[in-house]
């Protein structure tokens, strides 16, 4: 297959809801400025918690519904493609789910990369994202998806694309944000690092502010991305805090994405602040 001479970005993400909360405006701009935008989920979510029940009677189960919810999200976004892998959700750490047939967790690494590395070969993205090596906030398919990026980047050959970045959330923008949802009036759990309640076992979501390497200007798709995760609405009812934020404090917050840009090694320290994933890719 020719290489792609269109502008492509595939990120990997682990359930319906993460493409929006960790990288939705940045979905959107480049989508916007036309660049092909591929979202490669990796489960069906199927454990997530519906908040309002009455979302299932058309739906045979809540995997279905949060199927339907991602395509309804990535068309906010305007992704142009969305990849489903398939798997079912692990839940938590620790859970015995974790482990059944068919979980993401438990699934070999190897067959899961190659499926990837097929998607990686049809599209010759110029530039992958996937989660850094906590996935986050330590979610076992969090963590399964960075290592199935990192594994299908690797063996992707001479299909691989020009770029990997992580998402990263910068632990000093973190606990800014859930500050800030407090000072205005709506109440956050103290892990509410872009939207992701992380549950009651973890503190703070973030990295160290030094890993990151390439900041995306978001603000002018801060609506387009309030608008998609509205579509998730299995996870996020009208009351849920994220939804609760004025769209001025939404644009404050969320001017920003973060990312670090892991190959090829970028040197902030020399060549400060990356603002494009496709800066200087022709």
């Amino acid at each position: 297959m020719q290489p792609n001479p269109h502008r492509t970005l595939l990120a990997v993400h682990a359930h319906p809801d993460d493409e929006t909360i960790t990288m939705g405006g940045t979905l959107a701009r480049y989508s916007a400025e036309g660049v092909r935008t591929i979202v490669v989920s990796c489960t069906r979510g199927g454990l997530g918690e519906v908040r309002d029940r009455r979302l299932l009677i058309d739906a045979r189960d809540v995997a279905e519904l949060r199927d339907r919810e991602l395509d309804a999200a990535a068309q906010r976004l305007g992704v142009a493609r969305v990849v489903k892998l398939g798997y079912s959700d692990s839940g938590m750490a620790g859970w015995p789910e974790n482990h059944r047939p068919g979980a993401f967790f438990a699934a070999d690494l190897a067959a899961a990369a190659e499926r990837l590395v097929d998607v990686i070969r049809q599209e010759r993205p110029q530039v992958m994202v996937g989660y850094d090596e906590t996935g986050g906030y330590g979610h076992p398919d969090h963590v399964k998806a960075h290592q199935l990026a990192v594994a299908a980047f690797e063996a992707s050959g001479e299909a691989r694309p020009t770029r990997l970045y992580f998402v990263r959330i910068p632990l000093s923008w973190s606990r800014e944000f859930a500050h800030a949802l407090r000072q205005a009036g709506i109440d956050a759990p103290a892990s509410a690092a872009a939207g992701a309640d992380a549950g009651p076992d973890v503190e703070h979501i973030g990295t160290a502010d030094d890993l990151v390497t390439t900041r995306i200007d978001v603000r002018q798709y801060v609506h387009t991305k309030l608008a998609a995760l509205a579509c998730h609405a299995s996870q996020m009812s009208a009351d849920y805090f994220l939804l609760r934020m004025p769209l001025e404090l939404a644009e404050r917050l969320w001017t920003f994405e973060y990312f670090s840009r892991e190959f090829p090694a970028f040197d902030r320290s020399r060549s400060g602040i990356e603002s494009d994933l496709f800066a200087g890719l022709a």
